[in-house]
């Protein structure tokens, strides 16, 4: 290891400060082999590649070389002081400031952040209290009842005008008699007809229409209309209509499991259903449970978090939200929310997250609690499948950006959860 200063100094909300100080023959020498590198590859007019005097080289290129060496330097010491001094930065250094002269040490200044040292206290056989998700029949006979309404089939109908349930297949035109949108013409409409998803317009020209038969009518929108494109317009449409279809419901018997579930009888459908609510209510308890743990440890480990994962955090829960917004098809750009206002108001929530994660991995330090390789890969190989690539390929993609060692951790804070509720006191809350 060369010689060189280091000098690490605390600052608030778990920063550091670096400052190294490179020998001046350390950065010499590299020059030295830079400016020999450039001889033997540069291009100059006047002289053959490879046999350019080394005077020229340092006339020519001194102010390339310079910042290819000094750059280079920076990264490559910053990263030996902070392997010397056995930091962990939470995210790369920010290089603050850079001192260099000819026959002068190489000096830079750079801050980062670092995970807060946690000792964690209490953690073993903590009592928690949890609602008890109590599986009724009930809810066994109406998640029956979904089962038959996915599997419902459409059924043309004949001899009758549409009614109120029917679904409306044909085509829509519309011209636009005031405000600026797109006319259409002959675009495929598929109904349901009287439902209050619809306009009340659409309904009134669908309900009672035959099949081959045609309507037009007039709908004008109000400047608030749920639709941007359609507030203050005035559109005229044609629906023309095809064919009337109806949904059909299987009855709930044994021909529903065997279509839907593969299984001999109604009963075994019903014991199979029974039990995939009573899992969906055990893991609600222990989610539950979960939480309350942190949360109790969270308030008995009070302590500064780096800033770059609250921001991390933070963003994480913005994305979600607007991830949601499109599931319902509204456009997160033109909703109106205030997304600085919105971005503030879940930092207390993103701050108390990472102390979780932190007490998380402090316990599993604590704890010898690792994530073996094959951990890792099985969760490689669920994720590929996900994303319709390859494990290689994944592993790449999560090398680029610290992934597998996000990973890493996400899978230790994983099992030292498990090892909080395998050691917890969980009792029911008294009705």
């Amino acid at each position: 290891m060369d010689s060189m200063k280091v000098v690490v100094s605390e600052l608030p909300n778990c920063r550091r400060g670096l400052e190294v100080e490179v020998p001046v023959e350390r950065v010499a020498e590299e020059l030295g082999r830079a400016y020999r590198d450039y001889s033997q590859h540069a291009r100059v007019p006047g002289f053959r590649r490879g046999r350019i005097p080394l005077d020229v080289v340092r006339r020519r290129f001194a102010k390339e070389v310079r910042d290819e060496v000094v750059g280079r330097m920076v990264r490559e010491y910053a990263y030996r002081a902070l392997e010397e001094q056995r930091l962990q930065p939470v995210r790369a250094p920010v290089l603050d400031d850079v001192s260099f002269e000819s026959g002068r040490p190489l000096k830079f200044r750079a801050t980062f952040e670092i995970r807060p040292r946690v000792t964690v206290t209490g953690h073993r056989e903590m009592a928690v209290e949890v609602k008890r998700q109590v599986v009724t029949d009930e809810m066994v006979e109406s998640a029956l009842r979904d089962i038959a309404e996915r599997a419902a089939k459409l059924e043309e109908v004949a001899g009758r005008p549409v009614q109120k349930g029917d679904f409306a297949v044909g085509t829509l035109s519309c011209r636009f008699i005031t405000g600026k949108g797109k006319n259409l013409t002959d675009e495929s409409l598929f109904l349901e007809a009287g439902s209050d998803q619809n306009h009340p317009d659409f309904n009134a020209a669908i309900l009672g229409l035959n099949a081959g038969e045609t309507r037009s009518f007039e709908t004008a929108y109000p400047e608030d209309a749920s639709a941007e494109s359609l507030r203050g317009c005035t559109v005229a449409y044609t629906i023309a209509l095809r064919a009337i279809k109806r949904k059909v419901v299987p009855p709930i018997d044994d021909d529903l499991a065997r279509e839907i579930g593969g299984l001999k009888t109604l009963a075994e459908l019903r014991d199979r259903v029974r039990a995939e609510i009573e899992r969906r209510a055990a893991e609600a308890e222990r989610t539950e449970a979960g939480n309350k743990i942190l949360a109790a440890l969270v308030a008995a480990h009070p302590m500064e978090v780096p800033e770059s994962l609250v921001e991390a955090q933070m963003d994480s829960r913005l994305e979600a939200m607007a991830r949601e917004m499109m599931a319902r098809g509204i456009d997160p750009t033109r909703a109106q929310v205030d997304w600085s206002a919105e971005r503030e108001r879940l930092r207390p929530g993103a701050a108390d997250a990472v102390r979780a994660m932190l007490i998380l991995e402090a316990i599993a330090s604590q704890e010898t609690i690792e994530a073996t390789e094959e951990e890792i890969n099985e969760h490689l190989r669920d994720e590929a499948r996900r994303r319709r690539t390859t494990v290689n390929a994944l592993k790449e993609r999560l090398a680029e950006n610290a992934g597998l060692e996000g990973l890493r951790r996400q899978i230790v804070r994983e099992k030292s959860l498990d090892f909080l509720l395998h050691g917890a006191i969980i009792t029911h809350e008294v009705r």
